[in-house]
């Protein structure tokens, strides 16, 4: 148990932020098959070629030049392909051969001592460190499950070395055993939640589609930019030029000429070119086309172009960046099939944030602020939209707790 919670504190943050993959093979391992078989029936020719070449990777071998064989963690994508290939060994065919180091509690490993020269080792079986791996990440890559064998040896070496020193009796040891138990508990609680989050029926995924329209209506969108200040040439001492209040009002003049064309129909492409002409901008003109978005996606302050009509043109948005025309070319909605895996997201997302939420509202931590210094929070969570009083200032620590846990759901969800 105790190696096992030492692999978990090392790999955690890097397992944590490793993508969730697929066990299916890839492209390439299939042109791999493909050429494999190609190869098979080959000409006598190639099969000679092939014996020859074999021959002078043998002889290399023997003189100390690289044979292309994985002998260390640099060559990924093949260290990729043969852990592709794993499936095809028996379980209890050994992955992993420490000689020198036997021990009992090493991952279920299999002890063997030579009687003769009393040296021994632990074999580990491709079953037992699959056992392993699946408890730190079920979706563990390939090339992450190498580093966990390459890094196996060493902790199963330095825990039983630190064993014989009687670390593991010491106080420090125990505390951080407790905190490490505490870590795996959450971990597999925190995977449960996420499970039942997921399990969300066609049916309600269809319920939440006709529930939100407004969420899948997409809107295709062309937008012109017009630069709020000129852009002037360098000084002799090539200090930058200040900007200029007359330029601005010149460049929102220019900005109200060109969205008065563009709702008369003017081309979007050549206005967007004309207003960086007419800002003194030498680099090319952005493309006008912003694709097909939906409703909040854009600035809060430009959220009024989703209630144009196709064809339509938008008044003249202004920040600090510049001003803005905005045209609608098209409305539709996103069918229901390619918007499933979204809502699926959302649903899980906001089903696990729910649950977070409940199971912290469970509890009432305080700090004494006494040790740990600052205001003493409040005893119950405010209410939605209310803030705390300005005596208090500091959120309590329940919002906290409960900000981090929802903070631990899916983030995929639309906004």
């Amino acid at each position: 148990m105790y190696l096992r919670c030492l692999v978990l504190l090392l790999f955690s943050s890097l397992l944590m932020a490793q993508p969730q993959q697929q066990s299916a093979p890839s492209n390439s391992e299939s042109k791999d098959s493909a050429t494999s078989s190609q190869n098979n029936n080959s000409s006598p020719k190639a099969a000679s070629d092939d014996k020859s070449k074999a021959a002078a990777e043998e002889k290399e071998e023997g003189q100390g030049k690289p044979s292309g064989r994985v002998d260390d963690d640099d060559d990924v994508p093949n260290a990729s392909k043969v852990m592709a290939d794993k499936s095809k060994l028996p379980a209890d065919a050994p992955v992993i051969t420490i000689e020198g180091v036997c021990d009992q509690q090493s991952a279920g490993g299999a002890e063997a001592k030579d009687a003769a020269s009393s040296n021994c080792k632990t074999v580990i079986t491709r079953e037992q460190f699959e056992k392993l791996a699946d408890s730190l990440n079920p979706n563990m890559p390939p090339a992450v499950r190498r580093q966990l064998a390459t890094a196996y040896p060493r902790l199963l070496l330095f825990s039983k070395k630190a064993k014989e020193m009687g670390l593991d009796k010491e106080p420090r040891y125990q505390e951080m055993m407790k905190w490490a138990s505490l870590q795996v508990l959450a971990n597999n609680l925190t995977q449960q939640m996420q499970k039942k989050a997921g399990d969300i029926s066609d049916a309600d995924v269809e319920k939440y589609y006709k529930d939100n329209p407004d969420k899948f209506q997409q809107f295709e969108l062309q937008r012109i930019f017009i630069p709020k200040n000129k852009q002037h040439p360098m000084s002799a001492s090539n200090a930058p030029a200040k900007e200029n209040p007359a330029d601005e009002a010149a460049m929102k003049a220019e900005a109200k000429k060109i969205q008065a064309r563009a709702a008369a129909g003017g081309d979007f492409t050549a206005l967007q070119k004309e207003a960086f002409d007419v800002a003194g901008l030498k680099a090319a003109s952005p493309n006008v086309s912003l694709g097909k978005l939906t409703k909040g996606s854009l600035p809060q302050d430009h959220q009024k172009v989703f209630e144009l009509k196709p064809k339509q043109v938008s008044e003249l948005f202004s920040d600090p960046g510049g001003f803005y025309v905005y045209k609608v070319l098209s409305e539709n909605m996103i069918p229901l099939p390619e918007a499933k895996n979204q809502i699926h997201s959302t649903l899980q997302s906001e089903r696990m944030q729910a649950s977070m939420e409940s199971l912290m509202g469970t509890i009432k931590p305080e700090l004494n602020p006494a040790y740990f210094g600052g205001a003493a929070p409040p005893t119950r969570p405010l209410p939605p939209g209310m803030k705390a009083p300005p005596t208090k200032p500091q959120a309590s620590t329940q919002d906290q707790s409960k900000k981090q846990a929802a903070q631990e759901a899916p983030a995929n969800a639309p906004k």
